[in-house]
């Protein structure tokens, strides 16, 4: 920790996942002054490029989601200012942001991922709903995922099994996002797996989620422990284990993600991942995988991080 002498979580910022970023940001904040670093929580507003400035920053460790911190946007200004930071570069942010980009990528890298239309709010606006609605369940069939192509933490997701919801699924959709992505619904275990570059791309334990009795898309359930069943590692045949680690490191390289990401997948009966998303800044609250994988493997979460700003700091100095 010699080379760093005051590092910074950032966290907050103005979109819908502000409250999920505070929470992780604190936990950052805690973690990282318990592994003996000088850490201050800065908001993610219009005083961060000075405040990191004027208070001689070493390295930033990001904690912000949705489309502030994780479409590219935060860590192009961060390297503007030249400021190290841990996360992928902003050219990669933009293509795991972007959940049709990325899909696409991972199907030609031979991943398995749902069957999938994309519906832009102006085609829903503008063409005939019914006909819009009818030519998507032609396509996909029931159920089907509905979700925004540009989002996070189940913002605007539905599970529809009626073409008749549809309309209301895509509507509700379409306030958190311009474009909806629509997923035929794979049956299978929703798992989760974190990348660390230590240093090369290395999966820690895949966690399984469930919200037993509740929406598997409810915002509040997947942020509240007493509503949520995670399991740790999931409880899945060994070849599984590893077919969905194995899936969460290749797209960690195919998407050019960097220091560390989440892979979001089902897992079906038969043992296949099938990929959904994933993500630059994976979440530290109390129903994380992150802190939870990372005590799996015996790896304190301040330790983890402190590592990785000791790697960014480093990497920008040219070491």
């Amino acid at each position: 920790m010699t080379h760093l002498e005051r590092v910074a979580v950032i966290a907050g910022g103005l979109s819908n996942e502000r409250e999920v970023s505070m929470r992780s940001g604190r936990r950052a904040e805690y973690a990282l002054g318990q592994a003996g670093l000088d850490v201050a929580l800065y908001d993610a507003d219009e005083r961060l490029l000075d405040r990191l400035r004027a208070d001689r920053i070493d390295a930033a460790y990001l904690a912000v989601h949705g489309a502030s911190g994780e479409d590219g946007s935060l860590q192009t200004a961060l390297e503007l200012i030249s400021m190290p930071y841990v996360g992928s570069p902003p050219g990669a942010c933009h293509l795991a942001w972007d959940k049709v980009v990325a899909k696409v990528l991972m199907s030609r890298a031979g991943l398995a991922t749902p069957a999938w239309v994309a519906v832009s709010a102006r085609s829903f606006r503008e063409l005939s709903p019914t006909q819009l609605v009818g030519a998507i369940t032609d396509r996909l069939g029931l159920p089907v995922v509905v979700k925004p192509a540009t989002s996070g933490s189940t913002l605007g997701m539905s599970l529809v099994e009626r073409a008749s919801d549809l309309p209301a699924a895509l509507v509700r959709c379409f306030t958190f996002g311009d474009v909806a992505l629509v997923e035929r619904y794979v049956a299978g275990k929703t798992i989760e797996t974190v990348v660390v570059e230590d240093p090369e791309p290395a999966a820690l334990p895949p966690a399984e989620f469930a919200n037993p009795g509740i929406s598997p898309f409810s915002f509040e359930a997947r942020y509240s422990a007493d509503l949520i069943s995670v399991a740790l590692p999931a409880p899945l045949p060994p070849e599984a284990l590893a077919a969905a680690a194995r899936a969460a490191e290749l797209t960690h390289t195919v998407l050019g993600l960097r220091d560390i990401s989440r892979t979001d997948a089902i897992v079906d009966d038969e043992g296949t991942p099938w990929f959904l998303e994933a993500a630059i800044s994976p979440g530290l609250t109390e129903t994380s995988v992150l802190p939870m994988a990372a005590a799996e493997v015996g790896r304190p979460l301040g330790q983890l991080l402190a590592d990785l700003l000791v790697r960014a700091h480093a990497r920008a100095q040219g070491a």
